[in-house]
């Protein structure tokens, strides 16, 4: 093994056997299931790397493979230095001993000696933030509590890898923040960390990103487009559509629709482009009924990254323009999106129609009041939100280059082309 390399994964394959035979991909009865299939790749010391794929596809068994639970059938894993797993929520804990013998029993089990573990105790219950019951029994943990102490313990014993396997989605806000700052210290120190999870914002500043399939090794690469490649693939497999280039709707029966309100057209384009290119702005155009004359209703478009995550909220209001009570049964908005302002990747369209805006200005404008006062009188409330109306993708295009994005490796899913300038001093 290479001086800088941490892992090395040679032709590994993982064979079970199963107690009821089952229909395999070639139309065959079997009793074997190859969760792994002659999977090879290396990590560097110092890497972070996310594993992703579909369920089923490999990635559980290859992490318990580094983590010595389980043996491949045939080939070989290899790591250099201590490994610290966290697999499973309170593996490795007895739930009758207490948080502290915990502790102990835990570190023993990973190697260390009882005064490896003594000198690290104190920075071990600090940081976990359960202190407080640390002398009681884990059987009377929460999920979040075991974590904070199974992390606590990973991250202050002087592991050389670490393995960690779809367990951060229970840590609440407090225990994020600070699990993100440790995985900074880690890194500095030139340790190597493994992520498997399915929430691809987790994975998105990783060195290098590692992409299983139906148990084979489907793609190895530091690009981050290899996460949105990856759900663009989910989408087709499922044959949604995205689209590339302008789209008009006028049927909305799979949304859950109002009384108050009824969406007749939405469209999104580009003027002059027949294909949606990054270079030129978007027009969005909607057309709405109001079914009931007694409140006003105003849309919020809403953008998001293809993982769902909000990217932006826009509505007529934030510009000062609101929809009134007066205003006729059928409306047409539209809104202009600037040219590059997108990068070249999937985003959702969602709408959302609040009611009773204009109350919220003239509060505003007509009054001084206390914040608590203007919550309790405003009427304000969102009559239907239709998510992911729309998945479009552009291509990136600028007239002075001709870029592969793919290949920066650039954070954020928004790329606008600010106004900058340069000049010698």
């Amino acid at each position: 093994m290479a001086e800088n390399t941490s892992i090395i994964v040679e032709n590994v394959s993982k064979v079970y056997k199963l107690l009821h035979p089952q229909i395999n991909e070639e139309a065959t009865l079997t009793n074997e299931h190859w969760a792994l299939r002659n999977i090879s790749f290396e990590i560097k010391k110092g890497e972070s790397v996310g594993i992703i794929g579909p369920n089923g596809s490999g990635k559980s068994t290859l992490l318990k493979i580094l983590a010595g639970v389980t043996k491949p059938t045939h080939g070989n894993a290899m790591i250099l230095g201590k490994v610290g797993s966290i697999l499973d929520i309170g593996a490795g804990f007895h739930p009758e001993l207490s948080g502290s013998e915990n502790v102990f029993l835990n570190g023993q089990l990973h190697g260390f000696s009882k005064s490896e573990i003594k000198s690290k105790y104190d920075a071990i219950v600090n940081f976990s933030g359960v202190a407080k019951f640390i002398n009681e029994p884990v059987k009377n943990y929460s999920n979040g509590m075991y974590l904070r102490l199974a992390f606590s313990i990973m991250a202050n014993l002087d592991f050389d890898v670490f393995l960690f396997d779809e367990v951060f989605s229970v840590g609440d806000a407090e225990f994020n923040i600070k699990t993100r700052a440790k995985f900074q210290e880690l890194r500095a120190t030139n340790k190597t960390i493994v992520f498997v999870s399915h929430n691809l914002s987790e994975l998105e500043n990783q060195d290098k990103y590692i992409l299983l399939e139906n148990g084979f090794l489907k793609e190895v690469s530091q690009k981050r487009s290899i996460l949105s490649n990856y759900l663009e693939d989910v989408f087709h497999t499922k044959n949604m559509n995205i689209c590339t280039e302008a789209i008009s709707i006028e049927d909305f029966s799979k949304f859950d629709l109002s009384s108050e309100l009824r969406v007749v057209r939405l469209s999104f384009f580009q003027k002059d482009n027949t294909k949606f290119t990054t270079d030129a702005e978007f027009e969005l155009e909607l057309e709405i009924e109001k079914l009931l004359n007694t409140d006003a209703i105003d849309p919020v478009l809403v953008i998001s990254e293809i993982n769902g995550n909000i990217l932006l909220s826009s509505s007529p209001f934030l510009s000062g323009k609101f929809a009134r009570k007066e205003d006729a049964a059928n409306l047409v908005y539209r809104c202009k999106i600037p040219k590059n302002f997108f990068g070249s990747q999937v985003y959702n369209v969602s709408l959302c129609f609040m009611k009773n805006l204009y109350e919220v200005e003239n509060y505003i404008t007509e009054t001084v009041v206390k914040s608590e006062d203007f919550t309790k009188n405003t009427k304000t409330e969102v009559v239907m939100f239709m998510e992911n109306i729309i998945k479009f993708k552009p291509n990136f295009v600028n007239s002075n280059m001709n870029i592969d994005l793919s290949n920066l490796n650039l954070h954020g899913s928004l790329l606008p082309a600010f106004d900058w300038t340069c000049k010698s001093i």
